[in-house]
């Protein structure tokens, strides 16, 4: 992540963001049918960072909260005998969120955008 390094993350966190952004990308090529990753410098009140924005065309998540937690996807748990055949064991997610420090996610038009935010360590 040279990206992240130029703006004053340390080695440990550009391995941090690498594994979020990898997961993001990861998450379009599988369920997204089309998207784009796109990286901001940001500055605000809470300080200063890295903005992720993930947008796909994909459908929306059925349920948010079910799809964060490591082992299930957003109907429920995923059965271990699936795991090879759906490429994950459905961990991804909630790897971005304990990664980052903000995550959201917006409806689009077509499909959804996710937000994440990760500020660097003073």
């Amino acid at each position: 992540m040279d990206f992240a390094a130029g703006l004053g993350f340390s080695r440990r966190e550009c391995g941090e963001l690498a594994i979020v952004v990898s997961e993001l990308t990861s998450n379009i090529l599988k369920y997204g049918v089309s998207g784009s990753i796109g990286l901001e410098e940001l500055a605000n009140d809470k300080g200063y960072g890295l903005l992720i924005l993930a947008a796909d065309s994909g459908p929306p998540f059925k349920d948010l909260a079910l799809a964060m937690q490591d082992g299930f996807n957003d109907e429920g748990p995923i059965d271990p005998g699936k795991y090879l055949s759906r490429r994950g064991m459905g961990g991804g997610l909630g790897a971005i969120v304990r990664l980052s420090h903000e995550f959201e996610v917006e409806p689009l038009h077509v499909g959804k955008q996710i937000r994440v935010v990760r500020y660097r360590r003073p």
